[in-house]
């Protein structure tokens, strides 16, 4: 869909809700992606009970999974998460209120998140400085890290940088510059907004911007992230969050001077890995003491920590599975 004639017609691409796109400038060596989610980002800010100040980093992690994760080449998973520091990038724990916070994207499938905190600090934070005093304050001092899953068969490839700045958006154009040297500017909007009845319901937003190789088409203009990045840093949270704000419409706003393509998008769904037969196959696995400790009622019950699902076995299900 060209936009660089025409503002964007009603009904276009990018209304939608749940929808991920790339774009591209069409005569600078740039292009990027945006995300709009609003069912998706409900149900996983929903699963738990989150504090304000957990579930805007959460969301910022699900938007980063889905922005970063949508450019793999291939049907494998991208994995983005935040520790404290003193727990491995894949671990737990930590010195933050908010010890780990993950999410993960997988092509074709879908996406998926959970954080682990504790609530009284949170509270304290949530008192001292507001319902976003960041990622920083939220974690403390640890590691940022992006991994790319190909698959059971290829090794994984991680990349690990030092939590760098007030947000993950922050943290991940830290991690481009120093472990890809691609000059990247992101831009994460985690909200709330009231629906019929009064319930609130959560909706989240972002775009990524990067530069590319230039070519004979785009030119080889040095400035040209740098010029592109000034009208990029104009977009407000309200953009990113309000539905009648379409990614086109947003795109034709920035960017219709130099022309910009919109690409078709494709829906994002949420995914969550809790089958029965692969939890009865896990639990098969733990000691008789470990399961003894999970007993609620007469059954053996685990939680999956994403979508918050209580699994119930008994133990003779645990058994043939083993």
């Amino acid at each position: 869909m060209d936009q660089s004639s025409a503002a964007p017609a009603p009904g276009e691409l990018g209304r939608d809700d749940d929808i991920v796109a790339a774009f591209q400038l069409e005569e600078r060596p740039v292009s990027g992606r945006v995300v709009r989610l609003g069912p998706v980002i409900d149900e996983i800010l929903s699963a738990h009970e989150l504090p304000m100040p957990v579930a805007a980093l959460l969301g910022e992690a699900v938007l980063l999974a889905v922005l970063i994760g949508d450019s793999l080449k291939f049907e494998g998973r991208l994995i983005v998460q935040a520790s404290g520091a003193n727990a491995n990038p894949g671990g737990l724990g930590g010195e933050g209120a908010v010890s780990f916070v993950v999410a993960d994207y997988a092509v074709g499938e879908g996406v998926r998140g959970f954080a682990r905190y504790d609530a009284d600090r949170v509270a304290v934070l949530e008192a001292e400085h507001g319902p976003r005093p960041g990622a920083q304050r939220l974690l403390g001092s640890g590691a940022f890290a992006m991994t790319i899953d190909q698959g059971a068969d290829m090794d994984r490839y991680q990349g690990v940088v030092a939590l760098d700045g007030p947000s993950l958006a922050a943290c991940a154009e830290h991690y481009f510059a120093q472990s890809e040297q691609v000059p990247t500017r992101i831009r994460l909007a985690v909200g709330q907004e009231m629906v019929d009845g009064g319930s609130m319901r959560w909706r989240a937003g972002g775009a990524i911007l990067q530069r590319i190789a230039g070519d004979d088409a785009r030119g080889h203009d040095a400035h040209a992230f740098a010029d592109a990045q000034v009208l990029f840093d104009t977009v407000e949270d309200d953009e990113l969050l309000d539905p009648g704000v379409s990614s086109g419409k947003l795109l034709y706003r920035l960017f219709h001077e130099d022309g910009v393509r919109l690409q078709p998008g494709k829906q994002v769904m949420r995914r969550c890995t809790c089958e029965r037969e692969r939890l009865a196959r896990i639990l098969a696995g733990f000691p008789a003491e470990d399961r003894d400790d999970m007993v609620k009622d007469g059954a053996v019950v685990m939680t999956c920590e994403y979508c918050n699902r209580d699994w119930r076995f008994t133990e003779a299900e645990i058994d043939a599975a083993g």
